[in-house]
């Protein structure tokens, strides 16, 4: 359950649960990662606000049980959204397998219409969330540090979202430029939506033009540097979790791109978040300090 509020709400936030009966597309099969794969069942699981999501159990070669995870999105943003997710996740489980599940592939139904998009990856089950503060910000911390831009810049080799909202990850040596093409993005979708707001325009061009630049600007200079570092991108308390197999914490729904480690923090400032507890705040800073010369 999400909160709009000034504060965290109070009560656990319900697991996943297992529905009723989906039908599986026929190029799901050719999906699966090991050729042969007989599928048992599928059934909805949990829920989407953009799609559709489903737990699949098939049998792989040799007898063998497997437990599988599908999201579907339909229409153009779809496949942004799964393509992106799926590149997301790759980036963040070769770095760090335990923090995010295995991807096996994204493509396009073959019946749908509008065309619909799919994600296909390992099945983990969805425990305690937000994790534990001290085992969860510990990993994130090391996928942080652990990352490296493969271009050695800010930005993503493919476009991903924020929930349903496109981003800007085109690459750029300043975190400054490219965090402020960010926001005159996000500003644009608003304004495209709810038409102009003349008392807003000032403020917004406020920020961009000066608070940015005078907040961002002095980490890359005076001799100073931030490394680029891969995120998960919209990190909030329904989109990491504690693995009931393994009792390690783990992310998804994953909007990634390489960006200053103090950025993946950002949303936990918000009181409505569990994440906004000081013991989380206070353990990711632990294990990733602060960047001179100012606090978060």
């Amino acid at each position: 359950m999400t909160s709009g509020g000034e504060t965290a709400p109070t009560e656990a936030i319900k697991p996943p649960t297992v529905g009723g009966n989906y039908e599986l597309d026929e190029n799901i099969i050719p999906a699966f990662p090991i050729s042969g794969t007989q599928v048992l069942s599928a059934h909805c699981y949990g829920m989407s606000l953009w799609g559709r999501t489903a737990k699949i159990i098939a049998r792989i070669p040799g007898g063998k049980v497997e437990t599988y995870f599908l999201k579907a999105v339909p229409g153009e943003l779809g496949r942004t959204m799964c393509e992106g997710e799926y590149e997301s996740l790759k980036a963040i489980h070769s770095v760090s397998p335990t923090i995010a599940p295995r991807v096996y592939a994204w493509g396009r139904f073959s019946k749908e219409t509008p065309p619909t998009y799919f994600m296909l990856t390992e099945f983990r089950e969805v425990g305690e969330q937000p994790p534990d503060p001290v085992k969860f910000t510990a990993r994130l911390a090391e996928l942080h540090r652990n990352s490296v831009s493969p271009t050695s810049k800010f930005g993503f080799h493919v476009p991903t979202c924020h929930g349903k909202l496109t981003q800007v990850v085109d690459w750029d040596e300043s975190w400054a430029s490219l965090y402020r093409k960010q926001l005159a993005h996000m500003i644009k979708l608003d304004e495209d939506k709810n038409s102009d707001w003349p008392e807003f325009q000032p403020v917004c061009q406020l920020i961009l033009n000066k608070v940015i630049p005078r907040l961002l600007d002095p980490l890359q200079s005076n001799g100073r540097s931030i490394k680029p570092c891969l995120v998960q991108g919209d990190l909030w308390d329904e989109n990491t979790a504690t693995d009931m197999s393994t009792g390690e914490p783990f992310v998804f729904d994953a909007g990634s791109f390489y960006a200053h480690n103090e950025y993946e923090i950002g949303n936990w400032r918000a009181p409505r978040h569990r994440l906004n507890s000081k013991s989380y705040v206070r353990n990711y800073k632990r294990n990733f300090p602060v960047s001179e010369p100012g606090k978060i």
